[in-house]
């Protein structure tokens, strides 16, 4: 039986450290590696776009169009007034004592155009004072109305005006749905009537027999209107 080699212990030396150089090498490559992996990426500005500027959209706006036409208030005439009726006439009239509403500059009758006795005036009669609120109505409508014409109000506070020498006088009107109150001043003396108390005529209290300044005036409702004016003998 042959003995065993003897093993040089030298070896070990150089063995153990070339063992250790290689375990170092591969420790070191190892954490390079993971630390490259475990190392968060860092979020870099983007210097262009932070440049860029930013267009901000406006919000929409009505913006008025050439073609449209802005709109105008227009006035209503008053209803057609049917054709008259009898001119019997209740024999009163109806003292104001109420207050009277602020009236509207009126332009005042010529004295020297007084409306005489005995005749009736038309509206259109130039002696008759109207301000700018009163129109004219020539229409179908007005057929019957006395020479087929009336002036019409339908602002309150409206006037018209004449003068006239004689005891007594009457108002012709024609009949409306809307027709509302009239005020009429007999030389400061206040009276009233609409379409209720009385019927297409309106006749004055009797006066002492002379000149007289009558004034009359829209007090309230919609529109009121007159036809013609009668001077008594």
């Amino acid at each position: 039986m042959q003995p065993r080699p003897s093993f040089d212990r030298a070896l070990l030396i150089p063995i153990a450290i070339g063992v250790v150089s290689i375990l170092g090498i591969c420790w070191i490559l190892l954490t390079s590696v993971l630390g490259k992996s475990l190392i968060p990426p860092t979020a870099t500005p983007d210097i262009f776009s932070s440049l860029e500027p930013r267009t901000r959209t406006p919000s929409p706006r009505a913006t008025p169009s050439l073609d449209e036409t802005p709109p105008t208030a227009t006035g209503t005439p008053p209803a057609a007034y049917p054709g008259p009726r009898s001119e019997t006439l209740p024999s009163t009239s109806t003292l104001v004592t109420e207050r009277l509403l602020t009236l509207s500059a009126t332009p005042t009758p010529n004295p020297a155009q007084l409306l005489q006795a005995g005749k009736k005036y038309d509206d259109m009669d130039p002696k008759i004072a109207y301000d700018t609120d009163w129109t004219v109505l020539k229409n179908p409508g007005t057929a019957n109305a006395y020479q087929g014409t009336l002036h019409a109000s339908t602002n309150v506070g409206s006037e018209a005006s004449f003068r006239f020498t004689g005891e007594r006088f009457r108002l012709g009107y024609q009949r409306g749905r809307n027709f509302g109150t009239v005020t009429v001043i007999i030389d400061d003396q206040p009276y009233g009537f609409h379409e209720q108390a009385f019927d297409l005529l309106w006749s004055s209290p009797k006066l002492s027999l002379g000149d007289h300044l009558v004034r009359i005036i829209h007090q309230s409702g919609e529109s009121i209107n007159l036809d013609y004016v009668v001077i008594l003998d």
